[in-house]
């Protein structure tokens, strides 16, 4: 089976990227994504894995803070930053949406996927995708200064 192959059995559980954005720039609901759709994402991660390491690590989710240290002021390590799957998210606050985020490390060459619910690194990756600017390169980065709310916002920032 070819990637292209793999690329159209998964399509139609695909949620549209003017529906991300849409969902990122308004308090409207998220649309709920049937949980087949999921599960098949995924498997279609281990189907498009390189290697045993690729294949196993399609299934391990980080929460995207924690590749910055969870303080404020850290920051990942630079990353290329490969693709993104918007899901819908339950909490009360924040994006209606969080999206599962495919990037490699650049300096190891280890590929990861991590969880964000940050609207800015959400909107900046949405842009990429829009504009056909994938795969790129960047950082995440914790805010030092809270929100009003008590939050410490993580961006991506360039210039690594």
């Amino acid at each position: 089976m070819t990637r292209a192959e793999v690329d159209a059995l998964i399509a139609p559980f695909s949620i549209d990227l003017g529906t991300w954005i849409k969902a990122l720039m308004s308090a409207e609901e998220f649309p709920e994504q049937d949980p087949e759709s999921i599960a098949l994402g995924m498997l279609a991660q281990v189907l498009l894995a390189e290697t045993s390491e690729e294949a196993l690590a399609s299934m391990e989710l980080d929460r995207a803070k924690l590749l910055c240290g969870d303080t404020p002021g850290g920051r990942s390590p630079a990353l290329l930053i490969t693709g993104a799957r918007p899901m819908r998210s339950d909490y009360e606050e924040g994006a209606t949406c969080y999206a599962i985020i495919s990037a490699v490390k650049i300096a190891e060459g280890e590929k990861i996927q991590f969880t964000t619910g940050s609207k800015a690194v959400q909107t900046v990756i949405a842009k990429h995708l829009w504009e056909g600017w994938m795969p790129f390169k960047a950082a995440l980065e914790i805010r030092r200064e809270r929100t009003k709310r008590g939050y410490y916002p993580l961006n991506l920032v360039a210039g690594i």
